[in-house]
């Protein structure tokens, strides 16, 4: 379970990346990467931090993890609702549906039984979806 606790972190640092990316340069003009991911960077970084809790506790209590990866994917979900940038609606609906995944696999595991190689194929998806956000912010 340390290598999923490992590429899971991997992919909350790569959030906790994007959000910093975002929220540093307005855009001009209409909706934009950089002005979408700007009107989002607050649910999108108590997003990582709900993600980070998560990950904390993935290890020894997936049932406890798989609720804080839903506020995750809770977190996004509302961040979609507020940006029509296709880019980085895009990106955040790939993250949303990766996370959604991740919690159902979560949910139905104990400590000793979860699917590893499952779990790091969806925390790999998440972070391939964040790493497209942090392209998509810095579009203009």
């Amino acid at each position: 379970m340390n290598r999923v606790a490992r590429l899971l972190a991997a992919a909350a640092a790569a959030l906790a990346l994007t959000t910093a990316g975002c929220s540093m340069v307005p855009g001009l003009g209409g909706e934009n990467g950089i002005q979408a991911c700007a009107s989002i960077s607050g649910t999108v970084q108590d997003a990582a931090g709900k993600l980070t809790s998560a990950l904390s506790t993935a290890a020894s209590d997936p049932k406890a993890a798989s609720k804080a990866v839903q506020e995750f994917v809770d977190s996004l979900s509302s961040a979609r609702s507020k940006v029509s940038n296709a880019d980085v609606g895009a990106a955040l609906d790939k993250a949303t549906e990766a996370g959604k995944k991740l919690v159902t696999l979560l949910a139905k595991a104990d400590p000793s039984s979860v699917d590893s190689d499952q779990v790091s194929d969806l925390a790999g998806q998440v972070q391939a979806a964040l790493s497209d956000l942090v392209k998509a912010c810095t579009k203009v």
